[in-house]
């Protein structure tokens, strides 16, 4: 009987080590990607039908923490009217060597990243978004686009990137801002 009643304790000791040992369950939050740095934000437009209109502009702040103004003397773009354009939009962080190109970083992480082009009423354009990312449904992303340009007109392109994670809809305004700039365009 000593021997039954030695081995019930030591089962319950054991039972009472084994459970006392399991931790806890946690909701474990994984945390969001954070923004990202950028200095300069680059388009290029290309005519669909005309290999040799290629356009480029850039808009650039080395100091994205300053608040001096940013160099906008390239941020100037020309376009044929009615003519069709792929568009395409490039992210860099030049306050690193070698230079930080932030468009791959767009890429891999396209589910949390969104381009929104907002262009004044005066400009004569549509601009259609063609990549999409890989959530499902696949959500438009924005660094490869369809830009058609109508008659003849000039105005302000503004550009922004928004940093969406677990929240992206393909809405623009959700999340925080990594880039937000503003380009003249002419359409002649």
């Amino acid at each position: 009987m000593k021997k039954v009643t030695a081995i019930v304790i030591l089962l319950l000791a054991v039972l009472i080590y084994v459970g006392g040992c399991k931790k806890p369950e946690k909701n474990v939050v994984i945390p969001d990607p954070e923004n990202e740095v950028l200095t300069t934000v680059k388009l290029l437009a290309l005519n669909d039908a005309d290999s040799t209109d290629r356009q480029e502009c850039k808009w650039v702040k080395l100091d994205p923490n300053s608040t001096a103004a940013p160099d906008t003397n390239l941020a100037n773009m020309r376009l044929k009217a009615s003519a069709r354009y792929k568009l395409y939009v490039y992210f860099y962080d030049e306050t690193t060597t070698p230079i930080g190109n932030i468009t791959e970083e767009v890429k891999e992480k396209a589910n949390y990243h969104l381009v929104c082009f907002d262009a004044d009423t005066t400009l004569k354009t549509t601009i259609t978004k063609m990549d999409l990312d890989t959530n499902t449904p696949a959500l438009p992303v924005g660094l490869y686009n369809q830009f058609n340009t109508g008659v003849a007109s000039r105005g302000y392109l503004q550009v922004r990137l928004f940093h969406q994670p677990n929240v992206k809809t393909g809405v623009c305004g959700i999340g925080t801002t990594d880039a937000d700039v503003r380009f003249r365009i002419s359409i002649y």
